[in-house]
Parts: structure tokens; C-alpha cells; sequence
């Protein structure tokens, strides 16, 4: 296989770091550059033991890895990062690379039509890095009549719906399947990221949010299962690992990444449960705005500063889904590009911080 080039935005994450883990098992990439925000320290360290030839910091924005992007066409971009800030990258990755591998659900949350019309204008193959949506893309075939995604149900799965207010961070980052960064794994919690990602499996796989189901599965050995209409059932059962889907992406349609201490299926257990309206309120909301592209938006901007809130002690667990249901009440509009959509964001968050000030 030829080198091929690769670009990691937000390679300081916890997707990022375990690409770059990939990248220098298998072989045949050469990382050109990786972002980092904040933790230069880090993204030094890992520069210097994977090969990483160039440092992007996206602090101040992200003109420097768009023009970098221009200027080098990447053969695979990897996006990396959580929130709206996702979307603008995308697209630009889009426009430069061969291959986007999207682990940032937000860009299609907020702007999957945007995405989608720049995929169909470029060619450029667009592969999911959920583990969820990496199942279903390796499962779909025409027939299919519906999916399911498998849901953890977080860390305070087995709380008490009454104690829930008196969960602090240090609770609800505790995830019970998943190592993850801090504001996946409390929207693992509110089960907010599995809101998103109903609605990126309604934009990679041309859904509607009723086919999309899901449930419970404690153990996060079943990802995904798709629904055929012969009545066949496909699942997609594997480690909880998000390696192997990075890997996948990175090599499709091969399979060169190995990994080959197979899980015994002696007294495994395929256990699903419904998601509890009253524990996940902020899960159902996605259903209810599957066709409103500004309260999708609004949905993912008050979602980010509600868990920024919480994380400083500004507002109770509880309160996360109290606000992000108000904000999405109040938002509306009818976004035609980029910008109207980056003004959208704009005026959810400005709602948010004041929502939270009338609490």
C-alpha cells in the first residue's frame, strides 16, 4: 500500500490520540500536521513520538489549518473535534482531502445538509468514526427498513431518578463502558450524544429519526444492528474500542489494522432495555427537531455551554436538559448557509448563559 497523508484535527483528544496509536501499528501514513487548543505540552509530546511534522493551533481559529489544508491536500482528514466548530472544518476538509473520517457528530447535527451537498460536489468519501455509525455502515445494504444503536445509558445509569440532581462531575465522568473526553462522556450521561447521533444516522444513512432506534446495552458489545425487510437482523458485536474503527476508516474497504484477542461469546449476554423518558428527557428532544436544522443547532449550543456550566458548578446535572429544552423551545429560523447557521450558534449560546441566569 503507498504512504498515504493524513491530517488530525484535535489529535490532543482522546479519538485523536488513538489515531495517531493506529497510524504507527499499521504503517504506510505520514501524519503532515495535528491540532491542538490548549495543550501545547501534550501535543509536543505526541508530535515527537509519532512523526506528527506540523503543529496547528486552533485557539484563535481555524484559518491556519484551512489554508494548510488548501495548500496540501491531504489524502484522509481526520476531524476530531467536539462542536459547532466542527462544521466549518468539515467542509473545508471536504473541499481539500480524499477522505474525511468524521468523529465530530455535531457538524452533521448542526449542518448535515451543508455537508452532504459538499460530499456529493467534491467526491470525497465520508466515513463515520462512531462506533455506532462505523457498525451500521458496515452492516447497510438497500433492504434496510430500520437501524438500532446501542446506548450505555452513561454513568448514572442505575442512580436513582430522585438523587440525580445531587450528581457532581466527578459522578457522571465516571462512564461505565467507555474512556472518552469529558464532554462526550457527560452527554453519555444525558444521553444528549445519542440525540446527536439519531440524527447522523439520519444524514449518512438517509433515514428517518422513527427508523432510527435505540436502547440500552450495558455490556457495549452489540453496536449496532440493522433491520431488513426479509425480517433479517444484522448486528455488529465487538470490543469496546475505538481503534477498530478508526482503522476501518482509514483502510477501507481492507482490513489492515489486527487485533485478534477475540472475546469469548461463552455466557455472553445480549441484554436491551428501553431509554427512560424521565431519566433521558434531552434524548427525546431530537426526535421532536429532526427537521428544524436552527434547533438542531440551537440543540448543540446549549448543549456545550450547559456542560461547561456544570462542570463549574454553575448549574445541577438535572438542570442540563431544563435548559437545553428552553433554548430549543425559543430558537427558530430558517438557515440557508454557514453563516446563518454560525448565527444561529451565536444567539443559542448568548439564550443559554441567560436561561441559566434565570434559574
Amino acid at each position: 500500500m503507498a504512504e498515504r497523508t493524513v491530517v488530525i484535527v484535535g489529535m490532543t483528544g482522546s479519538m485523536g490520540s488513538q489515531a495517531l496509536e493506529v497510524v504507527k501499528k499499521m504503517g504506510s501514513f505520514r501524519v503532515l500536521a495535528g491540532t491542538y487548543h490548549f495543550n501545547f505540552e501534550k501535543a509536543q509530546m505526541l508530535a515527537k513520538e509519532y512523526g506528527v511534522e506540523k503543529l496547528i493551533c486552533t485557539k484563535d481559529g481555524s484559518e491556519e489549518l484551512e489554508g494548510f489544508l488548501e495548500e496540501n491536500t491531504p489524502d484522509v482528514v481526520l476531524v476530531c473535534i467536539p462542536g459547532f466548530a466542527s462544521l466549518p472544518v468539515t467542509l473545508k476538509a471536504l473541499r481539500t482531502s480524499k477522505r474525511v473520517l468524521l468523529a465530530s457528530k455535531e457538524a452533521l447535527v448542526c449542518g448535515g445538509w451543508l455537508v452532504r451537498e459538499t460530499k456529493e460536489e467534491t467526491s470525497c468519501e465520508l466515513i463515520p468514526l462512531d462506533s455506532e455509525h462505523s457498525a451500521v455502515m458496515q452492516l447497510y445494504e438497500p433492504s434496510v427498513e430500520k437501524v438500532l444503536l446501542t446506548s450505555s445509558g452513561g454513568a448514572l445509569r442505575d442512580w436513582k431518578l430522585e438523587d440525580l440532581d445531587k450528581a457532581k462531575p466527578e459522578d457522571v465522568l465516571k462512564h461505565p463502558v467507555w474512556k472518552m473526553g469529558k464532554r462526550i462522556t457527560i452527554d453519555s450521561a444525558t444521553m444528549v450524544n445519542k440525540g446527536f447521533e439519531v440524527l447522523e444516522a439520519c444524514e449518512l444513512f438517509q433515514l428517518r429519526a422513527n427508523q432510527v432506534e435505540v436502547l440500552i446495552h450495558r455490556e457495549g458489545f452489540v453496536h449496532a444492528a440493522v433491520f431488513l425487510k426479509d425480517g433479517t437482523v444484522k448486528m455488529h458485536l465487538g470490543f469496546p474500542d475505538m481503534r477498530i474503527p478508526i482503522a476501518y476508516g482509514l483502510t477501507y474497504p481492507d482490513r489492515r489494522y489486527e487485533h485478534r484477542n477475540w472475546p469469548s461469546l461463552i455466557g455472553t449476554q445480549f441484554e436491551f432495555q428501553r431509554v427512560e423518558r424521565e431519566r433521558y428527557p434531552a434524548f427525546y428532544l431530537a426526535y421532536e427537531i429532526e427537521n428544524d436544522y436552527a434547533k438542531r443547532t440551537a440543540y448543540n449550543a446549549a448543549d456545550e455551554v450547559c456542560v461547561e456550566a456544570f462542570l463549574h458548578g454553575r448549574i445541577k446535572f438535572t438542570d442540563i436538559a431544563k435548559v437545553v429544552e428552553k433554548v430549543v423551545e425559543r430558537i427558530e429560523g430558517a438557515p440557508r448557509d454557514l453563516r446563518d447557521l454560525k448565527d444561529i450558534d451565536e444567539q443559542s449560546r448568548k439564550l443559554t448563559e441567560e436561561v441559566i441566569e434565570w434559574l
